[in-house]
């Protein structure tokens, strides 16, 4: 035999080594199919579960020189837009964040602060007003920790840890009693 003589036996070695390949590929494919299968949800986590305002002290001094501060929605929806508010002197609590605009109404119609009343008023409606912390609205819990101010916009979509009834805690800071009597 010639050594540039065309050998069939490794072709017939290519081919029984492809499929053993490729059946190894077909079998973990398979394998991972069951495994996720069994799982009763697969959540996909696409970017930060929370809002990270940034640092406390320096908003606060923004919020206390120039009123609460208006965040657009940049996600797909666009149909978040918060108001970051602080109250008080101390850093760490006073803090509130809640829906841009009154319930039931577009994205451009937005709450204005008003200083000399304390107050928010509806761009679209003057006679729509809310309380400078934001009560009776749309209102996202805020925490500080270590200087850094992060605002939870998806609390509501997280399973709850009890069976218990809970109360959100909506101003940093405070800890209520968070089971209902009876």
């Amino acid at each position: 035999m010639s050594p540039v003589e065309p050998s069939r036996r490794h072709a017939g070695r290519a081919l029984a080594v492809s499929g053993v390949g490729i059946a190894l590929v077909l079998l973990v494919l398979w394998g991972a199919s069951v495994l996720t299968s069994r799982q009763d949800s697969f959540d996909v986590r696409l970017g930060d579960q929370t809002f990270q305002g940034g640092n406390a002290e320096r908003l606060a001094g923004e919020i206390d020189e120039r009123g609460p501060i208006i965040y657009g929605d940049v996600s797909g929806g666009q149909d978040r837009d918060l108001i970051l508010q602080h109250l008080g002197d101390d850093v760490d609590r006073g803090w509130y964040a809640f829906r841009a605009q009154p319930p039931d109404k577009d994205r451009d119609c937005v709450w204005e602060w008003r200083p000399d009343e304390e107050q928010f008023r509806a761009r679209c409606d003057a006679s729509l007003t809310a309380p400078a912390d934001g009560e009776g609205l749309e209102r996202y819990p805020v925490t500080v920790d270590d200087g850094k101010l992060d605002v939870d916009l998806n609390f509501e979509r997280r399973p709850s840890t009890t069976d218990a009834p809970t109360t959100t805690i909506i101003e940093s800071g405070d800890v209520p009693d968070t089971t209902e009597p009876g």
